[in-house]
């Protein structure tokens, strides 16, 4: 089953301290066995975090990634920019990478620790954002693993056409999710030379 690598960056510097290895990193992912794509973008509230959302056909995939020289080499390129260990969650995405969330022009990333709702449940909250305007999808699913010793946690990826739009969500309060952790990615954040990445 296809599964999503959720990673967040803290970067020191602008786009030009950081592009390099960022490109390094994303030419040696498509080129492993069984990776798929990645969406890649700074957060909106936080141009010093990168998240990136790399795609690969199977858990076992992205585990013997880990196990060879190109991850090490992969690392070294990115780790000088780096202010703090990359964060990094493994997700099963229902419906997996949607074009209509990763292709959005902005992307609101959600992360709720999962306590004892159900996953079926917080789904069932995160889709109502599908009703209001200005949302273009939404994709959702529980980590693989516990996250920091706190049990596993839920990730939805909701697309909308706008900040605003994305704003006027919060404020109609038809969507509520308490102790949730948001933020939001432009995935379409345009470098020169990276087209195709």
């Amino acid at each position: 089953m296809a599964i999503t690598e959720r990673v967040i960056l803290s970067v020191s510097g602008g786009v030009e301290e950081w592009k390099d290895g960022l490109k390094f990193m994303l030419q040696t992912l498509k080129t492993q066995d069984g990776y798929l794509r990645t969406r890649w973008g700074p957060h909106s509230e936080d141009q010093q975090k990168l998240e990136l959302l790399i795609g690969w056909e199977s858990v076992e995939a992205f585990t013997k990634f880990q196990t060879t020289p190109a991850f090490q080499e992969m690392l070294a390129q990115v780790k000088p920019n780096l202010t703090a260990p990359p964060n990094l969650i493994i997700i099963e995405f229902k419906p997996y990478a949607p074009k209509e969330v990763i292709d959005a022009h902005f992307v609101q990333m959600l992360t709720i620790e999962q306590g004892a709702s159900s996953e079926d449940d917080l789904r069932a909250q995160v889709t109502k954002f599908k009703d209001l305007d200005g949302c273009t999808g939404v994709a959702s699913g529980l980590s693989k693993d516990d996250v920091d010793g706190k049990g596993k946690v839920f990730v939805a990826a909701v697309g909308w056409e706008s900040l605003e739009a994305s704003e006027k969500a919060k404020e109609s309060k038809v969507v509520v999710l308490s102790g949730a952790e948001s933020h939001h990615v432009n995935f379409r954040f345009p470098i020169k030379g990276f087209r195709g990445l």
